[in-house]
């Protein structure tokens, strides 16, 4: 495998993030090259340079995703809580999932969070890389389109996979809003109200594989918080609990 072509490929856009992701996780060739920036960069003790993020209002983002403390992960300021550092490797910071999004490659903001740490490794390399836009957009389209309750985890992995390939991006942004937001109320249906969770989505999914009928919050207890679901496929009823 040429790691160098493979990731240059993804990064431009024509290598979709879950094949990359894939070969990622299978194949050591494309880990131990963006390890070996890495490496190398700490060999010659320079630092990771931030890649110019372009922010929507034109300005400009100075963001290394704390991606420099791969050389120093020392510095992890969970060690002061007992955490391990989550930067001891390119693996490990490539794999970090938190509540299911961070680098969950199938949402939004998993894929354009693992976008942009693959992007800055390879930046430190080659300052001519022209990469695709299409994450970002992707994670501003779902900002917009999907609410709050539903944003991470399966319930958005589910709107990604089946409800976003029904309305095509040729279609005026508007309409295709409009569009999308009807066919999630109608997919994600509630008997009362909707959940206000303390963590991150955790809206269940049947196991017929469609979204479950939310009926309202359960009975609390101490910092436990409860909702209740019914999987349309069985009948069961599903509790759904986080802690605060």
């Amino acid at each position: 495998m040429d790691a160098k072509k493979v990731t240059q490929d993804f990064l431009k856009g024509s290598l979709p993030i879950v094949e990359y992701r894939r070969l990622f996780d299978e194949e050591q060739e494309l880990e131990a090259f963006l390890q070996k920036i890495v490496d190398d960069i700490k060999a010659s003790g320079g630092k990771i340079e931030p890649y110019p993020f372009p922010m929507d209002d034109g300005s400009v983002s100075l963001s290394n995703e704390g991606i420099d403390r791969l050389l120093a992960p020392e510095t992890d300021p969970g060690l002061k809580y007992g955490l391990p550092p989550r930067y001891e490797s390119v693996r490990q910071m490539l794999t970090y999932e938190c509540r299911m999004i961070t680098n969950n490659v199938r949402t939004a903001a998993g894929a354009s969070s693992f976008f942009n740490q693959v992007l800055l490794l390879y930046w430190q390399i080659d300052k001519e890389i022209k990469p695709t836009n299409k994450y970002r957009e992707a994670t501003q389209f779902a900002l917009e389109v999907i609410p709050a309750y539903l944003a991470g985890g399966e319930s958005e992995m589910y709107i990604q996979e089946h409800i976003l390939p029904l309305f095509p991006e040729t279609m005026k942004k508007a309409e295709r809003k409009k569009a999308v937001k009807a066919k999630i109320k109608e997919v994600f249906r509630s008997e009362k109200g909707y959940p206000c969770w303390v963590q991150s989505s955790e809206w269940p999914i049947g196991k017929d594989g469609t979204p479950t009928t939310y009926l309202g919050k359960g009975k609390n207890s101490g910092g436990i918080y409860r909702w209740r679901f019914r999987d349309e496929s069985t009948g069961e009823v599903v509790i759904v609990e986080q802690c605060l």
